[in-house]
Parts: C-alpha cells; sequence; structure tokens
C-alpha cells in the first residue's frame, strides 16, 4: 500500500469514524485548467527538483471568477506568494461551492448573505493554497472572513453543531478541487508523492479549523450571551412569536408596546459588509428621528441585517423618509399598526418590503427605501420566486428578456395611464406616437392586445423588472 493511499484512507474514516473528506476519484475539476492539455505542457514543467506544493503555481480558473470576496489584505498577500491566477482559481472554486450546494443556515438575510459565505470559504481556500505551495502548518487562527462570518452565525444563534456539519461538507468540495487540480497539473510519477502531500494539508487543516471554529464559537457565544445586545435579541424574538409577558418585554426593551402605534424597518446592506452592526443602527436612527418617532428600538442581527421600530403617541402621517448620504443598504418600511399585534405585523410587513428591494439590487443594482404598501402585490407574488419567474416567461413569452425592455416599460407605463397614449408619452417624455409604435410592436411580441388579460399582464411585467431573465444571466 503507498503512503497516498494509506492517507486517503484515513481521510475516509475522519474523527469519531464520520468522513473528513471523501475525495472522488473523477476527472479534474473543471476548475483547473493545464493549457493545451498535452504532454508538453505543465506536467513536463513539473521537475523532479520541485518541492511537492509548486504545482498549484499553475492553477488556472476555468471559468472568469469575477471579484474576490475576500478582503483585499487576503488577496495582495496571496497573489505576492503564488501569483494572480492561482488566486483567481481560488476565487472561481470557492464560487463554485456557494452556487453548486445549499447551505441556508449560513447564508445571512439579504442579497450579501451569498456573498458573507463566499468570502469566508474564500479565505480558507486561499489559505490552504498557500500552506500547499510552502509545505506550511495550520495557522494558529481561521481568517478574519471567516471569524466575522462565525460572529455573524453566533448573533443569528445558529448551533455550533450545526455549522460544524456544515464545515466538514465545505472541506470536502474543497478537497475535490484541489486533488483534481493535482491529478491535472502533476506528472505521474511525482502524482502519488503529490496526493499525500496535499491530502496531509488538507487533513490538518480540516482538523485544526474544526477546533479553532469550536473553541471561537464558544468564546463568542459566552460573550454575546452576556451582552444587552443577545438579552434584546431573545426579549424580540419571544415577542414576535406571541411568547412572554408584554408588560415585562416592555420593561426590558424601555419600549411603549401597548398603547402605541409601530412603524417596523428591516435594513439589510447592499454591498459586501466591510463594517460593523452599528452602521445599520446609525441608519435606522436618522430614518425613524426623521419621521418623528417618539420611541425607538433597534435589534442588530449581523453585519448585514438589523430590525427597527419606532413608536408613536398618535397614528403617524406618511412622511418621506430619506437615508443619510452614503448609505448602501435596503429598507423595507411598514405601515403602521397599533399595539402588541402591530408590532408584529409591522416586522411582516418590513421583512416582505425589503425581500422585494433585495430582489431590485439584484437586478437593477440599487439600493433604497422600499415600502410596503407599494409593493404588497409584488410581495405575494414573489413568495415562491421559481413560481413567479415562471409566471413571468409564460405571461410575456417574447416580451421578456433584455432586448423587450424598452417595450416593457412602456406597456407598464401605458396600462398604468389607463391606456391613455398621450398620458404614457408625457411620463416617459416621448412622443405619442412613439407609445403607439411601442405598443404596437409588444402586442405583435405577445400575440394578443396588451388589453386582454390586463391584471395577470400588468403584474407579470412588475415582476420583470425584479426578477433577472435565466436567458440573459444563464441561471
Amino acid at each position: 500500500m503507498t503512503a497516498a493511499i494509506a492517507v486517503d484512507r484515513l481521510l475516509h474514516a475522519g474523527p469519531r469514524g464520520g468522513p473528513m473528506f471523501m475525495f472522488i476519484r473523477a476527472p479534474a475539476s473543471r476548475l483547473a485548467r493545464t493549457g493545451a492539455g498535452s504532454s508538453q505542457g505543465p506536467r513536463r514543467e513539473a521537475g523532479l527538483g520541485e518541492h511537492l506544493g509548486a504545482w498549484v503555481r499553475r492553477l488556472r480558473p476555468a471559468v472568469d471568477p469575477g471579484e474576490p470576496a475576500s478582503t483585499p489584505e487576503t488577496t495582495r498577500r496571496a497573489i505576492d506568494q503564488v501569483g494572480e491566477e492561482p488566486v483567481a482559481w481560488a476565487v472561481a472554486a470557492a464560487a463554485d461551492i456557494v452556487h453548486g450546494s445549499a447551505f441556508p443556515d449560513l447564508v445571512g438575510a439579504g442579497p450579501q448573505g451569498p456573498q458573507v459565505l463566499r468570502s469566508s470559504i474564500e479565505s480558507i481556500i486561499i489559505t490552504t493554497l498557500l500552506a500547499i505551495e510552502t509545505d506550511g502548518h495550520p495557522p494558529a487562527h481561521i481568517p478574519p472572513e471567516a471569524d466575522a462570518q462565525l460572529v455573524d452565525l453566533v448573533r443569528r444563534r445558529v448551533p455550533l453543531d450545526l455549522l460544524l456539519t456544515h464545515q466538514r461538507r465545505i472541506h470536502s468540495q474543497l478537497a475535490d478541487h484541489f486533488m483534481g487540480g493535482c491529478r491535472s497539473l502533476v506528472p505521474l510519477p511525482e502524482l502519488a508523492a503529490s496526493l499525500e502531500h496535499v491530502s496531509r494539508v488538507l487533513f490538518e487543516f480540516a482538523d485544526a479549523f474544526a477546533t479553532i471554529t469550536a473553541e471561537s464559537y464558544a468564546a463568542e457565544n459566552e460573550r454575546f450571551m452576556k451582552s444587552t445586545a443577545a438579552a434584546r435579541y431573545e426579549t424580540v424574538l419571544a415577542l414576535l412569536a406571541g411568547e412572554g409577558s408584554v408588560d415585562s418585554a416592555s420593561r426590558q426593551l424601555a419600549y411603549p408596546l401597548t398603547n402605541a402605534y409601530h412603524i417596523g424597518l428591516v435594513l439589510h446592506s447592499a454591498t459586501l459588509p466591510r463594517h460593523t452592526v452599528d452602521d445599520l443602527e446609525h441608519v435606522a436612527r436618522s430614518l425613524l428621528r426623521g419621521i418623528g418617532a417618539n420611541a425607538q428600538l433597534l435589534v442588530p442581527v449581523d453585519r448585514t441585517e438589523a430590525w427597527a421600530w419606532g413608536a408613536f403617541r398618535a397614528r403617524p402621517p406618511r412622511e418621506e423618509l430619506q437615508l443619510p448620504d452614503g448609505s448602501d443598504v435596503i429598507v423595507g418600511v411598514a405601515s403602521p399598526h397599533r399595539g402588541v399585534d402591530g408590532f408584529r405585523t409591522t416586522h411582516d410587513e418590513a421583512l416582505d418590503a425589503t425581500r422585494v428591494g433585495a430582489f431590485g439590487v439584484q437586478s437593477m443594482g440599487y439600493a433604497g427605501v422600499v415600502r410596503y404598501d407599494e409593493v404588497r402585490l409584488l410581495s405575494l407574488l414573489i413568495a415562491d420566486p421559481d413560481k413567479a419567474a415562471r409566471f413571468v416567461r409564460d405571461e410575456l413569452g417574447a416580451l421578456g428578456g433584455h432586448a423587450g425592455s424598452v417595450l416593457r416599460q412602456t406597456v407598464l407605463t401605458y396600462l398604468d395611464c389607463q391606456g391613455s397614449p398621450q398620458e404614457a408619452a408625457k411620463k416617459l417624455q416621448v412622443a405619442k406616437n412613439t407609445v403607439i409604435y411601442r405598443v404596437k410592436r409588444a402586442e405583435e411580441l405577445l400575440g394578443r392586445s396588451v388589453r386582454d388579460s390586463q391584471l395577470e399582464l400588468h403584474a407579470a411585467l412588475r415582476l420583470a423588472e425584479l426578477l433577472p431573465d435565466p436567458r440573459e444571466t444563464g441561471h
């Protein structure tokens, strides 16, 4: 039995008899590229004098990985050691793991939830890549991106055993990428030794990361549970679930619950957070102060999400909400509701509004304030995004897709103006004949009059503004 096979069997056993990695003896990962693929390529470059991890310098991404999710410090340090292409490979591998697997417990709310997870996984892959290249050993601490996500998970009360279960799944896929890359780039005479080297580093890192994660989680959990933020969060969760004493909760939160109107806010980061929960709290306080709330309640969930309520002695009038300059957040704003039931209702409405706003960020790239009373129908329609997308495709047909965006906007405005081409022309700032021509062209693509099934057509046009067409995005 070779050493590489022995190590491979050890890795399959894992701690306590469970699998740590499952190395799939399959063709090389689609993220590893070997140039022309002939024996004259990188295989010949791997001379006998090379150290065992030198092959990682020849890793190349097979797809464009986009911008790194990890910090500039992490990517800069890695590029200095192994070069740009291997780091791009690591970025692509992280994206592949996040997009190809379901980790709902690890993904925070809002449009940046998957990016935060990707940042953590990407930093771990890069750290492992550098260790394989230098024959290094696990660091004493997990990467800062992974540590920041761990703090978020503690705040969201994700159990440690669930975190470790997902971590093992991630390391298993990470191992498959590295082993596939090794088989692609290392010549056969040196392959057994290189696989053994990769296996040893992967095993040491998986074991070390699990230990460090458990220790860091315990320390952060103890620190968080002693904080006033934790007590506030648990009290609010109980209120939203209809549990506990309302009077006791009102005293603990220093916030009036029964004899007041409430407006709820839910805030999400629209870009990858490089800041703390204080930034979302600052935005929430500014908005509630601007609409004259008599009392405020702020509950930070993690770096990408915060909840807030404003209490009013009388039903507040509808006020314009102005975000502070430079705010990259989505804010869902509920309608005012009275009493404890209103406290719960206004939170549900704000969550729905924020979800609509998150779709807007993904499809149109803008953030801002989203009022529930303006998107109530949309919030219902996107409760099941897959069914909503199918409804849009079926209803719009050839009018869907990027090419029909101007026509869709014209028809939507035309319907909003009760079928008046003059009023639609004023809103769109185009000539009346332009509106008439576009509506006629849209009817040709639809195969029917825009006056037929107006409710369904109007709903599909509104949804099309939020849901990217898979024919354009590829997924």
